[in-house]
């Protein structure tokens, strides 16, 4: 699906792809294209559908390219798809006349409200190609944001788990969400390298009088990669946490299982004792034998029972 906005008097409209000859800013945005769409963007922008296919992926390491008609932007996303989070990433090609080509192969939240907000509120984002991309790369980031605020909320409701109720499945839970955050993790570098190109002016079709304003891009993922970081360390003590706890729970377990074995220990030594199959044992012919050796095992169970209890083994 393509769609193409541009502001042609006081107003973003939607338009058609016959825009991109003007020298106004003009942003065409294509979804999952197919091959005939391809093959109308370049027709319009003289860039081959191979080289656009090349970027046309589920996932590609966020980048910066320079060639001579265009530069190119790829910047990571994080989706949210069927109930799992995982990266994806869109392309953004600049061309020297302010046109911008976005090249992706499913929804991305951040894109979708840009778009939106284009169309509702009217923002003067056409004023600048340079402002049209550090905004749209701002959504993004939020996207982040949100993502982030989500596995933290993850992360507390498994820690209220594993601290009540330690168990395999909220363990399992921690994992994934340390994987998940890797990810998370490593698109955060990899981003934070472009917004550092753009900088360093490496983006030649950008103003480089407006580079400054990525600053605050390039804030945000320091900070968001310096939360993940900390998040990451309170999952590892979130496991440290789990292991004591089934540590504990064994001790505990082991403790019980030893004073009961404490508690048959003695009436066993003691039933052993009057079961031998000797001739001579002086309580064999005694008409209380029974009874003391029964009376025996009894007061052995209570003088083991005050000692434990003594102790706070119990």
């Amino acid at each position: 699906m393509i769609t193409a906005y541009w502001r042609p008097k006081n107003k973003i409209v939607q338009a058609d792809l016959s825009a991109l000859k003007s020298k106004r800013v003009v942003w065409v945005d294509c979804v999952n294209p197919t091959d005939a769409e391809l093959e109308k963007i370049s027709s319009h922008t003289n860039i081959a559908v191979a080289d656009f296919k090349d970027h046309l992926i589920a996932y590609e390491r966020p980048n910066t390219f320079e060639f001579d008609t265009y530069s190119l932007i790829v910047f990571g996303v994080p989706v949210i798809h069927e109930k799992s989070i995982k990266r994806t990433s869109f392309a953004i090609f600049l061309f020297k006349n302010k046109n911008i080509v976005t090249l992706r192969t499913e929804e991305i939240g951040g894109l979708s409200r840009f778009s939106k907000e284009l169309l509702e509120k009217n923002p003067k984002y056409f004023d600048s190609h340079t402002k049209f991309v550090r905004v749209m790369l701002e959504k993004i980031v939020d996207d982040y944001f949100n993502l982030l605020e989500t596995y933290q909320d993850t992360a507390d409701r498994i820690e209220s788990t594993i601290f009540h109720n330690p168990q395999g499945k909220a363990i399992e839970d921690v994992f994934k969400l340390k994987k998940s955050l890797l990810l998370f993790h490593k698109s955060l570098l990899a981003n934070r390298e472009v917004i550092t190109a753009i900088e360093k002016e490496y983006v030649t079709k950008l103003s480089r009088k407006e580079l400054y304003e990525f600053r605050d891009i390039y804030n945000d993922l320091v900070q968001l990669i310096d939360v993940e970081e900390t998040l990451r360390d309170i999952l590892t003590g979130v496991i440290d946490i789990y292991m004591t706890s089934i540590s504990n729970s064994l001790n505990q377990t082991i403790k019980r299982l030893t004073v009961v074995a404490a508690y048959v220990m003695i009436p066993t030594l003691i039933a052993s004792i009057y079961g031998m199959n000797f001739r001579f044992m002086p309580e064999v012919p005694w008409k209380w034998g029974y009874p003391f050796s029964l009376c025996m095992m009894v007061i052995s169970i209570v003088v083991m029972y005050l000692y434990f209890k003594k102790t706070n083994m119990l």
